[in-house]
């Protein structure tokens, strides 16, 4: 059926800026039959098996010659390639002021769980997503779902449109066709007391009235979530493996430094979208509620983000030591409260390399340090002031924890840009003008995880683009991240130079490995179409 739908697309994804509600009733939670991920399956496979390709040492194959993502239907560029500021990140995705007031009619109900969720339809006739705190802990489930969303929009994934909202039980009213499934019964229709059953399962605030995250409902028809690894078999556009994309890889830095244990294909959702008359499928990341200090239901565990769900390495230790190997969160100190939840006090210590998901994810074990060089820069760039601006908009109403959070939320971000910024030559941005100027950034040295090196080394040769060889030209220093070519170097039109780069002095031993960076030269002037962290060789366009 999808086949059929992009069928002669070629690989060429459109954005789309509208989000209006073109698909079914089931939105962001439904899915066509035969499209689904089977999440036993999955589970199974990602638990005890090593799906995907086998080679664990493979560059990133969706990005560009000049060692970036481009803008696809799994992710747009934002943090990092422009600055953003904290109204920006208070918005986010948002295209809407929310659901609104006035009757909302129940579609549908998620009656298992400790806490319930509901399917309505507003004023206007859209389709939203209700989620609601679990008693005794308002705020910690939506606030942290609606502040995630905001971080995860800025890094720049596709995400749904989710809004603190209020609602009255005198509200809600049953629709046409809803139906309620008890616990352990038969689905049949819905009463209008069944609500008032589930809505005893929710935090309510003083006023009577109940907080919720409304989620507005993906743009497109739901077609199955993502799978880490492989393709989707009846989409044409969809031809790298999974787990080697690269903002699947920086996926994993971000979910460790947000503590999003259940990074799995679950909290996904794939929607076929057409624009202008095109068809494509957006890949949408969803379900943010379980991260940072949040298990969803309550507070998150002691040990998330330490262990996978099942550690047969770790319980062979535990039967070796007889016990006495102690993991360590049975020792850390750690802040709670019940709108944020549960996370360590001290994040300053933080170690994202030690950071796991309940699940094995096939793209986070694919990661290289190019890759998570990558993640790092676009992390470090959401300062304190967009941390805040994201942490108000989930509106905790715990001014104390809210500060904590957002310590805690820079002080992992800064130890992930300690490990990772310098773990590979950290020069960025290299860039020729017309008079043979080279400047670059040490992204490392600029973030403060690293002292600037005492001077540069740069080896200029010539390039043929089409063999790959090239002849020496000459070598330049200099102590500053601004080096003049060489005085012979050819400025014919079409001509193209290779600019190995690298530190001298006492500088860590990975900065001494050249990166690669390629100029072209145009009427205009020299144009970078080439970069590489050291890595193999890719032909240029």
């Amino acid at each position: 059926w999808l086949r059929e739908e992009l069928a002669g697309l070629g690989a060429d994804q459109p954005r789309v800026a509208d989000a209006s509600l073109v698909g079914g009733e089931r939105g962001n939670e439904g899915h066509r039959q035969g499209a689904e991920v089977d999440l036993v399956v999955d589970l199974t496979y990602n638990l005890f098996g090593k799906p995907g390709d086998p080679a664990r040492d493979v560059r990133a194959k969706n990005v560009n010659t000049v060692d970036e993502v481009p803008d696809s239907s799994w992710f747009t560029n934002r943090i990092g390639r422009r600055p953003m500021t904290a109204e920006e990140i208070a918005i986010g995705p948002d295209l809407t002021a929310g659901p609104g007031t006035g009757r909302w009619i129940v579609t549908a109900s998620k009656s298992d769980g400790v806490t319930p969720g509901f399917t309505i339809r507003n004023a206007s006739g859209e389709l939203w997503f209700l989620k609601f705190d679990p008693p005794g802990y308002r705020a910690m489930s939506t606030g942290t779902e609606v502040t995630a969303t905001k971080l995860m929009w800025a890094l720049g994934y596709h995400v749904p449109e989710n809004h603190i909202a209020y609602l009255r039980r005198e509200q809600l009213e049953v629709g046409d066709g809803a139906e309620f499934e008890p616990p352990g019964g038969r689905s049949r229709a819905m009463r209008l007391s069944d609500i008032d059953t589930l809505l005893k399962r929710a935090d309510r605030e003083p006023d009577g009235s109940y907080r919720v995250v409304a989620s507005k409902a993906l743009q497109g028809t739901p077609i199955g979530r993502i799978r880490f690894y492989g393709t989707r078999p009846d989409d044409p556009n969809d031809i790298v493996p999974h787990e080697h994309r690269r903002e699947l890889r920086a996926y994993g830095v971000f979910a460790a430094w947000l503590n999003h244990v259940d990074a799995k294909a679950i909290n996904s959702r794939d929607m076929l979208v057409t624009e202008n008359g095109r068809a494509f499928v957006r890949h949408n990341l969803l379900d943010f509620g379980s991260m940072l200090g949040s298990g969803g239901v309550g507070p998150a565990d002691y040990w998330a983000g330490s262990e996978h769900l099942v550690e047969l390495r770790g319980s062979g230790k535990q039967m070796l030591a007889f016990g006495f190997s102690i993991p360590k969160w049975h020792t850390e100190d750690f802040y709670e409260a019940n709108s944020i939840g549960r996370l360590p006090r001290d994040n300053t210590r933080f170690d994202p390399d030690l950071w796991k998901p309940r699940v094995p994810n096939q793209a986070f074990v694919r990661a290289r340090p190019d890759d998570k060089f990558w993640a790092a820069q676009r992390l470090v760039a959401l300062n304190d002031g967009l941390l805040r601006a994201a942490v108000g908009a989930g509106a905790f109403g715990d001014p104390d924890s809210e500060a904590f959070l957002v310590r805690a939320l820079s002080e992992r971000r800064d130890a992930i840009g300690r490990a990772y910024l310098a773990a590979v030559n950290p020069i960025a941005d290299p860039a020729l003008d017309s008079a043979g100027v080279l400047t670059f950034r040490n992204a490392a040295a600029d973030a403060g995880f690293a002292p600037a090196p005492a001077g540069y080394r740069a080896i200029w040769s010539t390039f043929d683009n089409a063999g790959g060889s090239g002849q020496r030209i000459g070598e330049t220093t200099g102590s500053a991240p601004r080096l003049d070519a060489p005085a012979d170097l050819s400025v014919a039109p079409g001509a193209f130079i290779k600019v190995e780069l690298s530190a001298t002095g006492a500088a860590p031993a990975s900065w001494q490995v050249p990166v690669h960076a390629y100029f072209r030269r145009t009427a205009e002037g020299w144009r970078l179409v080439g970069f590489e962290l050291g890595l193999e060789r890719r032909p240029l366009h």
